[in-house]
């Protein structure tokens, strides 16, 4: 390629970078969940341990007890609205592009210190993030797999807890313990608005279904996690391979090509 052809491209490939421009479409609050906007604020993991932090010391919670939990699972609940976060061109082009030509789960961020830029997450991001506050604290979960939803198993006193801070059942701590819904599906639809999402209950949850139980204490979507590593980091610099190579060819290198010339 000749010099001019290289500026060029790397101009192109820079570009993206610029603009902080949506792929997907990310919805709105449908102003019936539990969110709070003013928590928009808490857009890093750091922030938000410093929030559960300071509930915990005002209300005297104990250190990896349910309450921790609970209180856990309601910050988030109450932090995001539903609907997937995806990486916008400035974040990552690479995988925002390639979410929109080839699979928007390419884009959907698996990240936890990504997702919490966005003010709405999907079920499996919310899990997600609580995994990485859980996993600085010492406290073991593992994720639940249903037919179209992800939730969270939490291990306290020895004892396995439901929590879903996405879809946000009304569940006392008896009604969460694993020796009361013994993973059984059917068993948790009752605690979910049934008035009107009855149809969305059946569909996430199917019927007569177990629970999937995942690993304990995993780090999730690692071929996601890589794949979005990567490219996140070749979208910021991948320009700067052309302009290396025209540095290389002034060092002759790889010198440019020379026209021919006809007699």
């Amino acid at each position: 390629m000749t010099k001019p052809q290289l500026i060029f491209l790397a101009i192109i490939l820079f570009l993206p970078n610029l603009f902080n421009l949506a792929m997907f479409s990310e919805g709105r609050y449908n102003t019936t969940e539990d969110y709070d906007p003013r928590l928009a604020y808490i857009n890093s993991l750091d922030k938000l341990n410093l929030h559960i932090d300071s509930l915990l010391c005002h209300k005297q919670i104990s250190p990896n007890s349910y309450e921790c939990v609970a209180e856990i699972n309601d910050v988030i609940r109450n932090r995001f609205y539903h609907g997937y976060s995806y990486f916008t061109l400035s974040e990552n082009w690479i995988a925002a592009i390639a979410g929109k030509l080839i699979d928007s789960g390419m884009a959907s961020k698996v990240q936890a210190d990504k997702i919490i830029q966005n003010q709405n997450a999907a079920c499996s991001q919310q899990v997600i993030v609580m995994m990485a506050v859980l996993r600085k604290r010492g406290i073991s979960y593992r994720h639940l797999g249903f037919p179209h939803h992800y939730a969270l198993d939490v291990s306290i006193a020895d004892k396995w807890y439901f929590f879903d801070p996405d879809m946000e059942p009304l569940m006392s701590r008896t009604q969460q313990s694993e020796d009361q819904w013994h993973y059984h599906s059917d068993s948790l639809k009752q605690y979910y608005n049934l008035s009107t999402n009855q149809n969305l209950i059946k569909y996430t949850f199917g019927e007569g279904l177990a629970a999937q139980k995942g690993p304990v204490n995993e780090i999730p979507a690692p071929n996601a996690r890589l794949f979005q590593t990567t490219t996140g980091i070749l979208s910021k610099t991948l320009w700067c391979i052309p302009l290396l190579l025209i540095f290389l060819k002034s060092k002759n290198y790889f010198p440019y090509p020379k026209k021919r010339v006809w007699y």
